[in-house]
């Protein structure tokens, strides 16, 4: 069986819809509230509680034989921010309350982990194009989250005799941008905010300034990722985590792009300057060769398609149908 922590969250929604129409079955979904509607019909069953609650995850492995973990349940990283035990209580022992089930399981257990490209730090220019190993550094509550999850995951997967059952495989995803929700509390939400607002003829302001550049996505490429991770081969695999991006617009030329759609959109600035902070001190192109390389990682949306093609359209249909 599979378990999907988090599933009510943006990423969970739109992967256990993908996962039933690849015809996937026997899906456990957990989330700390009801599961919703749209997405409760492609469950086996689910479960409602905290993710901190060791009880509720002892229930979960004994009650079912879990054979694959998503693990998408966290805070992220504006909220972590300024809750950081809470953050440390829920990215962190989270985490831990579901592979302290798995060393007692006799089956391999495949688990992954959703990471952050928070984990980095760079001091001054972040135009360069790095590795997974370089400048791993976190200045931020999230970004020290992962970070500690993805080496805890990487160390019992290959060196622990105690959960040689692991396989523990991790992405560093950079801004997720979906065109069937509006996130909160990612310090990378002003992308999405911008194309909400543009599309509802409404001005927008933005917490980071016009050259402000991290990498981006479409939800479907990093779902596409999630699922080709896991169906790859271990033998192939070098590594146990990896970053993917698609494209890496500054703000004004997502405002450049929105504007040839929306003539009248209006884009004012008022800084945040934590958040600005930790979006200077993000890398703003990675080096996806290991990715390409291992698994053969490639996203079907570069800029220009993942705005003409999939937001734009798909997110003014969407308000249309609220009319």
């Amino acid at each position: 069986m599979i378990l999907i922590t988090g599933l009510n969250g943006e990423m969970g929604s739109a992967l256990v819809q993908r996962l039933k129409e690849l015809d996937v079955k026997n899906i456990i979904g957990l989330d700390i509230k009801p599961i919703k509607k749209s997405i409760k019909s492609f469950l086996t069953k689910s479960y409602i509680g905290d993710i901190k609650d060791k009880h509720l995850i002892n229930k979960i492995f004994t009650e079912n034989k879990i054979e694959q973990v998503y693990h998408l349940a966290a805070i992220l990283s504006t909220k972590a921010e300024s809750l950081p035990f809470l953050s440390h209580q829920i990215n962190v022992d989270g985490f831990l309350n579901l592979l302290y089930e798995i060393q007692n399981y006799n089956t391999k257990v495949k688990f992954f982990f959703a990471s952050s490209i928070a984990v980095y730090h760079l001091d001054q220019n972040n135009n360069i194009k790095i590795s997974e190993d370089e400048f791993c550094n976190p200045s931020n509550m999230y970004g020290c989250n992962k970070l500690y999850c993805e080496r805890i995951g990487s160390y019992f997967s290959k060196y622990s005799d105690l959960m040689n059952n692991l396989d523990f495989r991790s992405l560093r995803f950079s801004g997720i941008v979906s065109a069937n929700t509006l996130p909160v509390g990612g310090t990378s939400d002003y992308a999405p905010e911008m194309i909400h607002n543009a599309v509802q003829n409404k001005s927008y302001t933005c917490y980071v300034n016009p050259k402000s550049c991290i990498p981006f996505m479409v939800m479907p490429d990093a779902i596409d990722a999630i699922i080709t991770l896991m169906n790859t081969k271990r033998s192939s695999l070098k590594r146990n985590v990896y970053h993917i991006q698609a494209f890496n617009p500054t703000v004004k030329e997502i405002y450049n792009k929105l504007k040839a759609h929306f003539p009248n959109f209006q884009l004012n600035y008022d800084i945040n300057e934590r958040r600005q902070s930790l979006i200077d001190c993000w890398p703003s192109d990675l080096d996806q060769s290991a990715a390409k390389k291992d698994w053969g990682w490639e996203p079907k949306f570069n800029f220009n398609k993942a705005f003409d093609d999939y937001l734009i359209p798909y997110i003014s249909d969407y308000y249309k149908m609220k009319e």
